[in-house]
């Protein structure tokens, strides 16, 4: 069940020490928290920091759909909003991934075994942050948003069904190989082979498809280690094989295999003809420069957890570098260093 929107004022200062120390007493949930807290306030000469807090300016007053009360006279702002306020924090591989949790069925945990729990239903829609957007008016970050909410995934149900959905559908640029992901564990409908007069339901982790083309295109399972058992892999082989016989081409990644460039590549030269696309014919050098970028977003998405953001830190390492071997300028404007899960998960 989706938690209400609000409107919200910002509060034109930021709660003293005894204050915090004082909500945080009568509040378990806060308490359980990361210190420092993340708050807003509505102008600079509000901000404070200190190892309980810490302040970012909001001048801007809240629409509908911006806040949730989690408490009485406590708020947190809503997952459409969130991806505004750390956008400028973060490089566009990283906004894309957290836009991608929101809009999936997954929350990263990296407590758990796994690295994430699983959601009943996406905590928020494209659309619903296009609403906000619409409304939000003049706030750095918003165009950020939506450039990257062109490219994330939607109904993803973990991060590494995202990171190679993003490896597939992102432009060359970016170091993807722009196939059209039409979907993300979208239901399809299928014969049940054990009994043929039973229709049944298979929701493959992606479904690609050429641009205007019709076919019923190519669906893409990843198999983690959670898929090695001989029960699980007896379920992976009956789905496949129901898939196949309405006519889909099924194909099967592995962790060993999403880690290999060369396999991935030739798996999607195998997906391109299935889907009846053409290869361009590069020169070797630009055939050498993307195949570079693959690499480098393959690594880059290795090292985004989705709660350590710290990609605009090896960005300007690596431009650094690249300039002569000097260190990364130090950023004296404070970041959004990690994001409470919580606080976009009631």
């Amino acid at each position: 069940m989706t938690a209400p929107r609000d409107a919200a004022a910002v509060p034109d200062r930021a709660p003293t020490r005894a204050e915090m120390e004082a909500l945080l007493a009568r509040s378990p949930l806060l308490a359980s928290l990361g210190q420092p807290l993340e708050l807003l306030v509505s102008s600079a000469s509000a901000r404070i920091g200190n190892d309980l807090v810490r302040t970012h300016v909001m001048s801007a007053p809240l629409p509908a759909g911006s806040t949730i009360e989690i408490a009485p006279g406590i708020r947190v702002v809503s997952p459409e909003l969130l991806p505004v306020l750390m956008a400028p924090r973060l490089t566009e591989l990283e906004l894309i991934f957290l836009l991608s949790e929101l809009l999936g069925t997954y929350a990263i945990d990296l407590a758990r075994q796994k690295g994430m729990w699983q959601r009943h239903e996406p905590q928020t829609t494209p659309d619903r942050i296009r609403a906000l957007l619409d409304v939000l008016g003049p706030v750095r970050g918003l165009g950020l948003v939506r450039r990257a909410l062109q490219r994330a995934c939607v109904g993803s149900a973990s991060p590494r069904e995202t990171k190679l959905s993003m490896r597939f559908g992102l432009p060359a640029r970016l170091g993807g190989w722009f196939l059209r992901v039409l979907s993300m564990n979208d239901p399809v409908e299928v014969r049940r082979i054990r009994d043929a007069m039973s229709m049944g339901v298979r929701k493959p982790d992606i479904l690609l498809r050429a641009r205007g083309r019709r076919a019923k295109g190519v669906a893409v399972e990843y198999n983690g280690i959670d898929h090695d058992s001989p029960e699980r892999q007896a379920l992976d082989i009956e789905r496949h094989n129901e898939l196949v016989a309405m006519g889909y081409d099924e194909f099967i990644v592995s962790a060993e295999q999403y880690r290999d460039l060369d396999y991935m590549d030739g798996l999607v030269a195998r997906i391109r003809e299935k889907l009846g696309l053409r290869t361009a014919a590069l020169d070797p050098e630009e055939a050498a420069r993307r195949r570079a970028l693959r690499q480098r977003l393959y690594e880059e998405l290795e090292l985004i957890d989705g709660v350590h953001w710290n990609g605009l830190a090896r960005e300007r390492a690596r431009r650094a570098a690249a300039e002569g071997g000097l260190g990364a300028a130090d950023d004296p404007d404070d970041g959004w260093d990690v994001v409470p899960v919580e606080a976009y998960g009631l």
